[in-house]
């Protein structure tokens, strides 16, 4: 195969605006995929009816960037270009949550290519509001090319957090099973699909030892254990997500959630977190990040 490349003409080009329905099997799908049954997305009766979760925002944006691209922005660049993308970085700032019965705008746009070791970063800001132009929320989703090289040494970035390294001491910490059909229910139950997660065949053909679980959920697998235990089960109080996705989760790996600093000031609470893989050996998500009302 020849050498792979891409350059930054893209950035800052708006793309073709998507409106979409969400409608509550999207959003009670989102949930129970990740056996997420918190009543404030399952229980229908309840009073104020029921949110999508905060990780819901992937649903919005992965199918535009990835699997329908062409239809939103003419990209010069082979399908092949777009097989080395790997979820790498994620950051999302909510005004506020999605419910169900709720027609939404999705505003999309390459906001920085930047050279790294292992390929090209590419980062889309992805706008999603009502249709009177209030926003729900902003995602900066970062995605890795591996092995694909920027030949004009890139432009953009993506928004900075207050990024906090674990130094070996938790809070807590929680066990977290990513059992083997897990990639699969994940990827069926959303719009999620692509085959490096459900297909060994494909993941082999793009030099990785088998399918891997999304991104998303890794981090998702996080952020449901803080809401419940720190947020007292309630996804409203949740203003930022962040993290960084750096080592691949595998069928029948076993996790930790590891709280590792709180910190409160006024009425905002930061919370910073990691998401450890004990049969690799490796952290799976470090610089997790939570901004939260107290």
């Amino acid at each position: 195969m020849s050498k792979l490349t891409i350059d930054s003409e893209f950035v800052g080009v708006p793309w073709k605006e998507q409106i979409r329905e969400i409608t509550w099997r999207d959003t009670t799908n989102y949930a129970a995929s990740l056996d997420d049954m918190n009543p404030f997305y399952m229980d229908d009766e309840r009073k104020g009816g029921i949110y999508a979760p905060p990780m819901f925002a992937v649903n919005l944006c992965w199918p535009i960037i990835l699997i329908n691209i062409k239809d939103y922005i003419d990209m010069p660049y082979p399908q092949e270009v777009w097989n080395q993308l790997m979820h790498y970085t994620e950051y999302i700032d909510f005004q506020r949550l999605i419910q169900p019965n709720t027609t939404v705008r999705i505003k999309t746009e390459i906001v920085a290519m930047l050279p790294q070791r292992a390929g090209t970063q590419i980062v889309h800001k992805v706008l999603v509001e009502d249709m009177e132009g209030k926003p729900y929320h902003t995602e900066w989703i970062g995605s890795m090319l591996r092995g694909v090289e920027c030949l004009d040494g890139g432009k953009g970035s993506m928004p900075e957090y207050q990024k906090t390294k674990y130094a070996g001491n938790t809070i807590w910490e929680a066990p977290v099973f990513a059992g083997q059909a897990l990639p699969y229910v994940y990827d069926g139950c959303n719009a999620l699909t692509f085959a490096i997660h459900t297909s060994p065949k494909f993941a082999h053909a793009v030099n990785l030892p088998s399918n891997v679980l999304h991104g998303s959920a890794n981090l998702a697998l996080g952020v449901i254990q803080l809401i419940n235990k720190e947020l007292g089960g309630d996804p409203r109080r949740v203003k930022v997500i962040a993290g960084k996705l750096v080592s691949s989760v595998f069928a029948n790996n076993n996790l930790r959630v590891q709280l590792f600093e709180r910190k409160v000031s006024g009425d905002t609470m930061d919370l910073y977190w990691q998401l450890f893989n004990e049969t690799t050996g490796k952290v799976a998500v470090n610089y997790g990040y939570i901004q939260a009302s107290v």
